[in-house]
């Protein structure tokens, strides 16, 4: 079973994800579902849905824009992070909190190292799926592996030197 870290806090994982897109939406009546971003459109186009129980991912190649008309209405958004090495969820996270003033939890699921979790919290991650032998205690420590940041992002507007007295 795959471990949740939810705003620094070990959490209960209510959403189920969904990666078929001929899912019946009227089952969002019965539970949380994280759907892709074509089929979270699909519901969002349905006046009956009540998107409160519907959260859509976003593969690396999805434009976090294509949120903007619905943003209010979503309570979570996942990064689908295909490759550690692939840097685009970090900016999804960023287009997400900044550009689209997400105050909802944004969740990073898929292939990621736990010496990210503190770059992608500084960018607007509160979430983290973990896999099943991932150390919990080990990768809430690695959120708070730096105590000062130089560069401005999410956590922190200001820069550094800006910072200074």
């Amino acid at each position: 079973m795959q471990k949740l870290i939810k705003n620094g806090e070990l959490a209960v994982n209510e959403w189920h994800l969904v990666e078929d897109d001929s899912f019946d939406l009227a089952k969002l009546s019965s539970g949380k579902y994280i759907l892709s971003l074509a089929r979270f459109q699909d519901a969002a186009k349905q006046a009956d849905i009540n998107l409160q129980n519907c959260g859509v991912y976003l593969n690396s190649d999805d434009e976090a824009e294509s949120l903007a008309a619905n943003i209010a209405k979503i309570p979570l958004v996942a990064l689908n992070i295909g490759s550690f090495m692939d840097g685009r969820s970090l900016s999804q996270a960023r287009v997400v909190r900044d550009q689209l003033d997400f105050t909802g939890e944004v969740r990073a699921i898929g292939n990621f190292l736990q010496d990210q979790l503190f770059y992608l919290s500084r960018c607007g991650v509160n979430a983290f799926l973990l896999p099943e032998d991932a150390d919990i205690e080990s990768s809430i420590a690695s959120l708070s592996d730096f105590s000062e940041s130089y560069q401005a992002s999410c956590d922190e507007p200001q820069p550094l030197f800006r910072r200074r007295v």
